[in-house]
C-alpha cells in the first residue's frame, strides 16, 4: 500500500504537511562565527584603501583648479638669459626668488601703481632691469627709496636696506640690498611698525614704463 502525502508552501520558510497533518518550520540559519582580531586588523586597512581609491580621485581633481594665490616662485633666473646679460631695457624680472605679494597694485592716488612684495626679512633684493641707479634718498615718511632707470622704465623700491650708490650700473639680478621695514610700514591690524624688527617687512615696487607715460603693474610684465 502506498502513502501519498503533499507538501503545500505557505511561508518561505513554512510548510504545510498534509500526510502528516501539521506545519513545519525550517530550522533558522546558523550565525556567522565572529570575526578574529586578526581578521579585522586585515580588513580595516582594505577598507580604506577601496574607500580612498574611490573618493580620492575625486578631491585630487577638485582641488587641481590653478591656484592663483601667493607664494610664488621665479621660473627661472632672468639674469642668465641672453638678452638680459646684453642689457636689454625691456627686460624685467621679478625682485625675488620666492616672494608673497601682500598687497596689490594701489597708490594711484599719489602717482603709484605699485606692489607690496615680501620674502622676508634680510632677503636679498634683485634689480628687475638693466640700467642705472639715479636716486637713493629717504622720503619725508622716512621711507627709503631707490630709484633705476634706463630708457623704458622708472623703477622705484622702498623700505628696504639698500646697499647700491647713485650712478651704479646695475644688471638683472644684480643685489641691491636686503628686505626690511624701514620708514612708514604697518602691521595687518593697521599699527606701525616703528621699533618691532619682524612687523611689516616687504618692498613697495612701482614700475613706470616711459614709453606709454604711466605706471604699470609689476606683476603684468612678469605674466602673473
Amino acid at each position: 500500500m502506498s502513502s501519498n502525502f503533499e507538501l503545500t508552501a505557505v511561508w518561505e520558510d513554512e510548510w504545510y504537511d498534509d500526510y502528516e497533518d501539521g506545519w513545519y518550520e525550517d530550522d533558522p540559519l546558523p550565525a556567522p562565527p565572529p570575526l578574529s582580531p586578526t581578521a579585522v586588523i586585515i580588513l580595516i586597512p582594505l577598507l580604506l584603501m577601496i574607500l580612498a581609491g574611490i573618493f580620492l580621485p575625486k578631491l585630487q581633481t577638485r582641488t587641481a583648479v590653478p591656484d592663483t594665490a601667493v607664494p610664488h616662485t621665479s621660473a627661472t633666473d632672468a639674469s642668465q638669459s641672453p638678452q638680459f646679460q646684453a642689457g636689454d631695457p625691456q627686460a624685467f624680472a621679478i625682485i625675488y626668488d620666492n616672494y608673497t605679494i601682500t598687497q596689490g597694485p594701489h597708490g594711484q592716488s599719489y602717482g603709484h601703481s605699485a606692489i607690496d612684495i615680501a620674502a622676508g626679512r634680510g632677503k636679498p633684493i634683485k634689480s628687475p632691469i638693466n640700467g642705472t641707479v639715479t636716486e637713493f634718498y629717504v622720503d619725508q615718511y622716512n621711507n627709503p627709496t631707490l630709484v633705476i632707470e634706463n630708457d623704458v622704465y622708472t623703477i622705484t623700491m622702498l623700505h628696504g636696506d639698500f646697499s647700491t650708490s647713485v650712478g651704479e650700473q646695475l644688471q638683472i639680478g644684480d643685489m641691491v640690498g636686503v628686505e626690511g621695514n624701514n620708514g612708514y610700514t604697518m602691521d595687518m591690524a593697521g599699527n606701525l611698525c616703528y621699533g618691532r624688527v619682524w612687523c611689516g617687512n616687504h618692498t613697495h615696487l612701482n614700475v613706470y614704463n616711459k614709453q606709454i607715460g604711466a605706471n604699470v603693474n609689476p606683476l603684468e610684465l612678469i605674466g602673473n
